[in-house]
Parts: structure tokens; sequence; C-alpha cells
């Protein structure tokens, strides 16, 4: 394999896909960043089997190839590089040369052949909104759900769609956060739990763009997010049994308070 891309390019794609590089595992392939270039792109993939991201990283690919190098490792070479061009080159043994300006590093890296690659998810059943929204909406609940061990389901946030609206609810035993979204386009009706974790990575990747969309697409067992160069995949929390909220909010208030966006 034989690439080159600029330094800010690069770490961006390392940086957006870190978020799922295992950091606890016994199997080491985990704990790399898997680099392919093919086809004219150049794609960085980190899987922990809980959730997997996929980012494309513009540059030249000179020779088609593929790695997997330690992400933390790689990460670190890279952030001390200048601000320039920069130029990765594998051999058989995947020994990986990295050249920016004067400086130069040679690491050991592996063949991934183990590396686990996402999951495929059906793209039948989805909904559109805009990044904005998608951030504004996990920032406005993400507060509520629980890291506690004995519930599972505390530990996402409901994504239900019906009748063309989103309706998302965390609760974590003391709160509860629900957000509504009006859909522009018709939609399958869903329900799914979709982890915290998941939805907080996604919250620190998404640029907030309220003319950039993403597209969500779910499955029985998994949710995927699309948007500009980069997809995430997360399983779903198994259970379908989700708190009724409606019934724990009651609709007689002694005192109402009314708060209209500036």
């Amino acid at each position: 394999m034989k690439i080159s891309c600029m330094k800010g390019k690069l770490m961006q794609g390392i940086s957006n896909v870190s978020k799922a590089v295992s950091t606890k595992t016994t199997h080491p392939i985990l704990s790399c960043i898997f680099i392919e270039a093919e086809n004219g792109n150049i794609k960085l993939t980190a899987n922990d089997m809980e959730i997997g991201i996929e980012s494309y990283v513009e540059g030249t690919v000179i020779e088609e190839g593929k790695v997997a190098i330690e992400a933390k490792l790689l990460s670190d070479i890279v952030r001390k590089l200048p601000d320039s061009e920069i130029h990765m080159e594998t051999n058989e043994d995947f020994k990986t040369t990295i050249k920016c300006e004067k400086s130069l590093f040679t690491i050991a890296g592996k063949s991934g052949e183990d590396f686990s690659s996402l999951p495929v998810v059906e793209k039948s059943k989805y909904i559109t909104i805009s990044q904005f929204t998608l951030r504004e909406i996990i920032n406005q609940t993400i507060f509520s759900i629980s890291d506690s061990e004995y519930n599972n389901v505390m530990t996402g946030e409901l994504f239900e769609v019906s009748n063309n609206r989103l309706r998302v609810v965390a609760i974590d035993g003391h709160r509860i956060a629900i957000r509504n979204v009006e859909l522009k386009d018709e939609s399958q009706d869903v329900k799914v739990i979709v982890p915290g974790k998941a939805l907080s990575y996604i919250s620190k990747i998404v640029n907030g763009g309220v003319d950039d969309d993403v597209n969500i697409y779910f499955t029985s067992n998994h949710i995927l997010f699309e948007f500009d160069d980069t997809i995430v995949v997360s399983r779903l929390i198994e259970s379908t049994n989700f708190f009724d909220t409606d019934k724990m909010i009651s609709n007689d208030y002694k005192t109402r308070i009314t708060n209209s966006k500036v």
C-alpha cells in the first residue's frame, strides 16, 4: 500500500474512527485502525464489536493495499507531524513507513485478516434529519440516560418513528427527557433502543450543519448513521419494553412555564 494525504485530513479521519477502538480487549486487532486503499479511496475503520465507525479520507492512492495499525500509536505519530502532506507506505510484511517533511517513522503493522468488517445494514427503513437537529436531540436528552448495569434499557434512548414524527426518550429513574421532531418525508414506523455510548460518539463527530443531512437506517439488530464521508453502525439494545412515559407524566399541572426560543 502506498498513499499520500494532508495531515489535517488524516488526523480528522483517525479522530472520527478512534471512538470505536476497543481499549480493553483480549483481541489485539480490535485496538487497531484498519486502513484500506482501494479504487482510489482511502478508508479508515475501527470496530469494537458493539460500535463500528468507517470514515473516508481525501488523498491519493498510489498503490492499493491494506494494513491494521495500533490506533494510539498511529494517532500519536500523526498528531505530532508538521501540517503538511503525509506519505504512508506498507511492504509485504506490513511494516509501515510514515514520512512528512523531515520526519520519518517505521512501525509494525498487521495484515488485518482477522479484522471484523462492519455489519451490512439493509437500507430500506430510514429517516433523514439535519446534522444540527441530530446533535441537538442528543445534547437535549443524553443527560437522562443511566450508566447502571442492572437495567440495560436505561443506558440507551428510545427512537420511535410514528406518523412521520421522531420521538426520542431517555430516562434514568429520576429524570425523563423527551424530544419530538417532525419529519419532512414519509417514513415507516420504527421503535428501537439506541445505546447512549453510540449517541455520545455521534454528537462529537457530526459537524452540526443545518443544511447537512444524516440518514438513519434501522434494522431489528442495528442502527446506521450515514453522514458526510462517515458511517457509524451500532448494535441496538435488545428490548422492546421501554418505559411508558405517557403514564409517568401527568397533564394536571398546577404550574406551567412556557419558554420560546429566540
